[in-house]
């Protein structure tokens, strides 16, 4: 089985609303579109929690039997950010983005994931689906998942991790 995760967030300052969406096709076919609003969220927020979201709805969905463990997942986004955190190449230095960031890793490592990067923008059917969830979401007009696990804010994520002690990734 080959599932892929694509994801795309909305946002803009620390102050205003951002929206995430995510699309899951398994085996070539579109099986389920997600998206979720964020009250206060950066678009790096919002570009991080689609993919968290869009994860964990695979998770789910194997964790109940539906999915099988062997399954190929690709997380695949515009936002190179988003790649990079999920697969460690990148570390997380922004301390608003830490709770998310280390909760990205967690899914990308449990679901065993590959990534693949598409040009945002470029007519991508499905990276361009996502874009329109997110900014729908957003703008208040998203499917907002029931049973999605609540996402902090921006300045409660800050708040969280003022103690939390980041180690250097040799």
């Amino acid at each position: 089985m080959d599932i892929e995760v694509w994801s795309d967030g909305s946002g803009n300052t620390f102050d205003s609303d951002g929206g995430c969406g995510w699309r899951i096709i398994i085996d070539g076919e579109v099986k389920h579109d997600g998206s979720c609003y964020l009250p206060s969220a950066t678009n790096n927020v919002a570009e991080i929690t689609a993919g968290i979201n869009g994860l964990d709805f695979i998770k789910q969905q194997r964790d109940s039997g539906l999915i099988p463990m062997d399954a190929k997942i690709t997380l695949v986004c515009d936002s190179q950010l988003v790649l990079g955190y999920a697969s460690g190449r990148y570390k997380c230095k922004a301390l608003h983005l830490t709770q998310l960031y280390i909760k990205l890793r967690q899914l990308y490592k449990e679901l065993n994931c590959e990534t693949r990067w598409v040009r945002g923008h470029s007519g991508d059917p499905n990276n361009e689906a996502c874009d329109r969830l997110a900014k729908a979401a957003r703008e208040g007009k998203g499917l907002c998942q029931v049973g999605q696990s609540a996402i902090k804010s921006t300045s409660e994520n800050i708040k969280d991790n003022i103690d939390l002690k980041i180690e250097k990734k040799d």
